[in-house]
């Protein structure tokens, strides 16, 4: 009997400024548990943020992909991996965007791992969320601590990041194969990730050549 996958319920995406996130502390938690900000006693790990696009990046194999946004208060990236890069392949610098996703932080950088994006047409939109947070802090603190870091060195980051995930993944798949394969959805479920990115990791794997399929529904490692 195949083992069911639990549902994990997503934390709400809180609105904000992204100065709350830039001036925040991060807390990294353990294992697979996301990690979240603290700014005065607000978490964040989930949120909902609309901005102004006022760069791109996409690498030669479309394979990354960041865009930075800005609110009026600070700035801040979405960084993207293989098939998540859809999410941000098409918006156009000078857009607003609303996107909803959670916080991360690598190399002392806080960015956005996106789970969705979309390009709002109407402006208005950005005074709507304005309004609904009311005025922001004092955020001339803010960008004096931001850490520069080029668009190069993000992406480098992202592919370490995206590395040590890959290796956890095959750990696991390794550790449930009893030498029939192991049960796609029970990896899926040791990882920890929510289902779309454990799905994204896995696609990435397959993609690769590091995992097979020797049967629909098991996975094995190439060694």
């Amino acid at each position: 009997m195949k083992p069911v996958m639990k549902t994990k319920q997503r934390e709400i995406a809180k609105k904000t400024w992204i100065c709350n996130l830039i001036k925040g502390e991060f807390h990294k938690s353990e294992g697979w548990t996301p990690g979240y900000i603290l700014h005065n006693e607000e978490k964040y790990t989930r949120v909902s943020i609309v901005a102004s696009v006022v760069a791109k990046f996409l690498t030669e194999d479309g394979n990354y992909a960041t865009i930075t946004l800005d609110d009026g208060t600070e700035t801040i990236r979405l960084k993207t991996f293989g098939p998540d890069v859809l999410k941000i392949r098409d918006i156009r610098v000078g857009g607003v965007v609303r996107c909803v996703g959670k916080v991360r932080m690598y190399n002392d950088e806080i960015y956005v791992a996106p789970e969705i994006v979309r390009a709002l047409e109407d402006p208005n939109w950005l005074l709507v969320h304005r309004l609904q947070l009311g005025p922001p802090e004092d955020v001339s603190a803010a960008s004096e601590m931001k850490p520069q870091v080029s668009e190069q060195a993000a992406v480098e980051a992202l592919k370490e990041e995206v590395v040590s995930v890959q290796k956890k993944i095959l750990d696991i798949i390794r550790s449930l194969d009893a030498g029939m394969g192991s049960d796609m959805s029970e990896v899926m479920e040791k990882s920890g990730l929510e289902e779309e990115e454990a799905r994204n990791v896995l696609f990435s794997l397959l993609k690769s050549g590091e995992i097979y399929e020797p049967r629909k529904g098991k996975l094995k490692v190439l060694d």
